[in-house]
């Protein structure tokens, strides 16, 4: 950790997102302790799970990991990108803590450098309908001028072989960025 990402959260910083290849091994092994773990089953969306892979370039998918004050790992956001049509898609977030409140932010910064530091036009992601999440994204997208674009049935089969339904999410930078700046 650069000194100076230290010295933001001294600060009070709240925000700071570092890229996740400089914890390689201790993601990796904390994506292993979430496998049969039931709180992580809607993260885990197809019932089994492959290696976490962090990825070694930024082309086309961008992944950071958010820390706590000592620079512990948090949790982890992730997104593919499309540089065809600007679009970023895909969004992975995963909380291995209880750390709600730093993560919610590291959340909406990864949202603003998506549409406004990287200048991206759209994100497109999903939630499995129960996800204890799923309130929370709803209320993001509706404070950001989003929308949902309708529901997939029983589109997933997660670890409990059973079949859960996906909600699918669009924001445009135009909506986000005039909804920000209310």
């Amino acid at each position: 950790m650069k000194a100076d990402e230290r010295a933001a959260y001294g600060r009070g910083g709240i925000g700071i997102l570092v890229p996740a290849i400089k914890y390689r091994e201790q993601l990796v092994d904390m994506f292993i302790d979430t496998w049969y773990d039931d709180k992580y089953k809607f993260y885990h969306a197809r019932g089994w799970v492959d290696k976490y892979k962090v990825e070694e370039c930024n082309k086309n998918e961008h992944q950071f990991v958010s820390l706590d004050k000592n620079m512990q790992i948090i949790g982890l956001i992730g997104y593919r990108i499309n540089r065809l049509n600007d679009a970023a898609s895909d969004l992975s977030i995963i909380n291995f803590t209880e750390n709600k409140v730093v993560f919610g932010f590291d959340v909406r910064k990864a949202m603003n450098d998506i549409f406004l530091k990287y200048n991206l036009r759209k994100l497109t992601f999903s939630v499995i309908i129960g996800n204890p999440v799923e309130k929370q994204y709803d209320e993001m997208v509706h404070q950001v001028g989003g929308r949902i674009v309708g529901v997939f049935r029983e589109n997933v089969k997660l670890m409990d072989n059973n079949y859960y339904d996906e909600k699918v999410y669009e924001i445009l930078r135009s909506d986000y960025w005039s909804y920000t700046k209310k």
